[in-house]
């Protein structure tokens, strides 16, 4: 990890309410059956890397981490936003545009064999990005500087005329790493470049890219999903949920001082050797939402453990989770009250709307009816009987009006904690009196 970065280092890659979504009615198959949509995998995305630094972009499979370090590099065209390189613009510039480019951002792909041509030896694979640059006083120069990366990154000389599925997957890595380095970058976007290596071959990896990072004063996007790593590599990290980022700080002011409950979660399933620094595991229930159609207000409020309660709730915020729980799923569309009485109905003689909604309103929250505050267990009820009558919009509208909360109503904003510690989360915004939070 770079301790050198400050503030004062000049900035390298920046973008500014960078968005890039993916139009899914294109295709004759989606038109034919209604479906499709816009995908926004990347969502309003501000960030900046500075000289020698790592910024580590941290979320769960599918949450716009990949898509973000592709249209940073355009390899994805942007949909909007700004992305600029040493303050010169480079958004949707075309391929021609982008060559000079090309040589100062590489990226190094999170399935190395994937990314390798396997007609080509590691040699070829090396020097092809050095003669599309006009890197080297010709083949025998090239050729030499390639075996010299070769051995930079832990390979060997002879190497050179191998091809790479005769290689394990650490140095199918190591080659790729070597390909991105052949024309000296600036800047690198590593994306999970060791999540698919054992462990012990991904602290090599890692303590790789380190030593080149210092050697090589390079700047680093990488990306993972896994948060022990960022420990060791980052300087800072970014917390990326549905296509946003949601907290940004600091590395080790993160895992002391995290904010956003999401942050939360994903920092309380890394193992911590020291007992007393670990933390109580926190589950999150439900899925990721869809990011063609995702949540209003805070995209985390469908499975947040602590969303806010309306002024007027009447039991305490644990079984306002629990009712909301079933607010979630009506919307989602996952009551199923046909399942229900079929399942019922092989049990029993008779089964009566009322019966159907009491397993509906059971089966749809994390404990019991009795732990809700009566009026509401009696709300819930009458709602689930709509459903079960098939009143579906009449349950949505009674729901939305017994459960609100700020989280679904208001977008959050960004805002500092501490110095270049922000988040985004109704919950450290001042301008919402932490007492009418709860």
């Amino acid at each position: 990890m770079s301790s050198q970065t400050d503030m004062s280092s000049e900035l390298v890659l920046e973008a500014e309410n960078l968005k890039k979504h993916f139009d899914q009615s294109e295709g004759l198959l989606d038109r034919l059956l209604g479906g499709g949509g816009t995908v926004k995998a990347v969502d309003g995305v501000n960030l900046t890397v500075r000289q020698g630094e790592t910024l580590a972009v941290v979320g769960e499979s599918g949450c716009g981490k990949s898509t973000l370090g592709q249209a940073l590099l355009n390899l994805h065209v942007p949909t909007d936003g700004s992305v600029r390189y040493r303050g010169e613009e480079i958004t949707g510039l075309t391929g021609d545009e982008m060559r000079p480019f090309r040589r100062n951002l590489q990226m190094i792909f999170q399935d190395p064999l994937a990314s390798l041509n396997p007609r080509q030896t590691v040699g070829q694979i090396v020097k092809a990005p050095m003669a599309v640059h006009g890197i080297g006083d010709g083949e025998a120069d090239r050729t030499r500087q390639a075996e010299e990366l070769l051995e930079r990154v832990g390979l060997k000389a002879s190497h050179m005329d191998r091809y790479p599925n005769q290689f394990s997957g650490g140095q199918q890595q190591r080659v790729g790493v070597a390909r991105a380095l052949a024309v000296e970058p600036d800047l690198l976007v590593a994306d999970e470049p060791v999540s698919a290596l054992d462990v012990s071959v991904q602290a090599q990896i890692l303590n790789l890219i380190e030593e080149l990072q210092e050697e090589l004063s390079l700047s680093i996007l990488f990306i993972t999903h896994d948060l022990s790593v960022v420990k060791q590599i980052a300087d800072r990290v970014a917390v990326m949920y549905l296509g946003e980022f949601v907290e940004t700080a600091p590395v080790d002011e993160l895992f002391e001082n995290p904010q956003h409950p999401y942050t939360k979660s994903l920092l309380s399933a890394v193992p911590r050797i020291d007992p007393e620094a670990r933390t109580e595991r926190v589950i999150l229930e439900g899925s990721v939402p869809s990011p063609i159609n995702p949540p209003e207000g805070c995209r985390f409020h469908t499975r947040c453990p602590v969303i806010i309660p309306p002024d007027d709730w009447p039991g305490d915020q644990k079984s306002f989770r629990q009712a909301f729980t079933f607010r979630v799923r009506l919307e989602e569309g996952e009551l199923e009250p046909d399942a229900v009485e079929e399942q019922l109905a092989a049990e029993r003689d008779e089964v009566s709307p009322e019966l159907i909604a009491e397993h509906l309103v059971e089966g749809s929250i994390s404990g019991s009816p009795e732990d809700l505050p009566s009026d509401v267990a009696e709300s819930m009820h009458e709602t689930a009987r709509l459903v079960a009558e098939g009143e579906n919009e009449r349950a949505l509208e009674r729901v939305r009006d017994r459960l609100p909360s700020p989280c679904v109503a208001d977008r959050p904003r960004q805002v500092e904690v501490v110095g270049e510690h922000v988040a985004a989360c109704h919950r450290v915004d001042p301008e919402r009196p932490a007492e009418s939070l709860d």
